[in-house]
Order: structure tokens, then sequence, then C-alpha cells
């Protein structure tokens, strides 16, 4: 399985091994890249500025993990105007920049089938 995250029109999930690569963070900061297209996850601490809840511990988080904050979902689908279609869903790859530190480069993303 790779880390990857999956983007349709009702929000984002990212796959398990999202979540192992970042060692189950219970907050992270989301940021993005306009200008790349690209979208960031950084693992942090709950008084971190602008830290979201995130995972649980590693024993507790057996699936998946979905996200449907339009502050996070808004800006995804944002870049993605003119090239993505809304009523599809697609598949976009993450890569580790740091310990903590995850990107997904949206112009990579690819169109999956509904399950």
């Amino acid at each position: 399985m790779l880390p990857d995250m999956f983007v349709n029109a009702n929000g984002i999930t990212f796959t398990k091994r999202v979540l192992e690569e970042l060692n189950y963070p219970a907050h992270v900061q989301y940021s993005t890249d306009v200008e790349n297209k690209v979208f960031g996850i950084h693992a942090c601490r709950n008084i971190d500025k602008s830290a979201a809840p995130f995972s649980k511990p590693r024993g507790e988080q057996t699936a998946t993990l979905s996200c449907a904050s339009k502050n996070v979902l808004e800006p995804i689908r944002e870049m993605m105007k003119g090239v993505w279609d809304d009523k599809k869903r697609y598949k976009v790859m993450g890569y580790m920049i740091d310990p903590k530190t995850m990107i997904f480069i949206l112009s990579e993303g690819i169109e999956q089938a509904f399950r």
C-alpha cells in the first residue's frame, strides 16, 4: 500500500500508509502551494499555530482517515479547477520531504473509479 490521498467532491481520504509514514500524529498543519499545486501535511503539537486534529494513536486508528473540512478541501479544489472533474475521484501519491512532512503534488493526480 502506498501513501495515497484520495480527493472527491465530498472530501479527502488518507490511506493508512500516510498515517504510518507520519507516525500517527494527533495534530497536523495543512499547507498549500497554489503556484505549484502542492498540498502538504506537517505533523505538529496541538499548541502549534493552525494545528488541526488528525489521527488517533497507532493502536486505535484501524482504518483510513477522512477529512471533509471545507478549510482543507476548498483550497485543493480551487487549485485543480479546470484540471479535475468535480464529480470524479482522484488518487494522489504522497512524498515524505522530512520525518514530519508529507506533500502531495496535485498535478500528478490519477482518476480513480469509486469503489
